[in-house]
């Protein structure tokens, strides 16, 4: 999922164990800060056991309930709708070394679009073994993206030289990252028994443009879809869920993203009392 124009480096668990490092954050070093508040999630992602068994996690489930809906009649050609960016590959590399280095005012989207055009993006644990035992099932597979349509050539050269099933074109990213009119193209013709994101927009749940705790609500409201017929692969590095920081939150300086990001880390009082003494 890519649907943002500046870098999202902030993150939510790595903010909660280094929160209290910003007091005095000036611009010089709000960068750095921000940094430092992703690194661990990065990293996780990178290195993890855990991060691999939650892929064969989703992935394994998607596939059981992907045959399961072959016993069910139905009237039209079975598909899948997944997402790309940190749903079947991986662009953590890319994002810690673009993290690293850019500063306050430059443009994350022209740095993401380099990289697009690199067409260097690996496989995501599993994902490959995953789509082709989909595609041998006779089901589907559409790849709904918020990766740039300027750059599909692109995107189009990374799948294939994954050995990605490759049957049906990439609907990428247009005039809006809202991926409605997309997934209502498919579903027009198909029968869409399963969707894969890390995204909460990456399902057909009226999400796009919710911020705040109604993001929350929403998925609440669907919770009896995931794990079933919507499978999240997991992304702590950047996503929609910024929003629930503040709805501004990528229009901020980094400074000032320091300070939101901050102050949304939530403590237990009692707790914090007691170990201060």
């Amino acid at each position: 999922m890519k649907s943002f124009s500046k870098a999202l480096i902030v993150c939510a668990c790595s903010a909660a164990m280094l929160c209290g490092c910003s007091n005095g954050v000036n611009n010089s070093n709000a960068s750095a800060e921000l940094y430092k508040r992703n690194v661990l999630a990065i990293s996780w992602m990178e290195n993890s056991a855990e991060y691999r068994a939650l892929c064969y996690q989703a992935y394994n489930g998607a596939y059981e309930h992907i045959k399961a809906s072959l016993k069910q009649k139905s009237s039209k050609p079975r598909a899948i709708i997944l997402d790309l960016d940190e749903t079947v590959i991986n662009n953590i590399p890319a994002e810690a070394s673009i993290n690293s280095v850019i500063k306050d005012g430059q443009s994350f989207n022209d740095s993401w679009l380099a990289w697009e055009s690199m067409a260097r993006a690996d496989a995501m644990p599993g994902a490959v073994e995953f789509l082709k035992k989909v595609d041998k099932l006779g089901v589907d597979i559409f790849y709904v993206s918020n990766r740039s349509c300027r750059n599909v050539e692109f995107t189009n050269k990374n799948l294939k030289a994954l050995k990605f099933p490759f049957k049906n074109a990439v609907k990428c990213k247009d005039n809006t990252s809202n991926k409605k009119v997309r997934f209502d193209n498919v579903m027009e013709k198909y029968n869409v028994v399963a969707f894969l994101g890390d995204n909460a927009t990456d399902f057909p749940i009226n999400i796009y443009g919710v911020s705040g705790d109604d993001r929350n609500k929403l998925v609440d409201k669907n919770s009896n879809q995931f794990g079933v017929k919507y499978f999240v692969l997991p992304n702590p590095v950047y996503g929609e869920w910024y929003s629930q920081i503040d709805p501004n939150l990528l229009k901020q300086s980094h400074k000032k993203m320091v300070e939101l990001v901050d102050k949304s880390v939530k403590h237990e009082p009692v707790l914090k009392e007691a170990i201060s003494k």
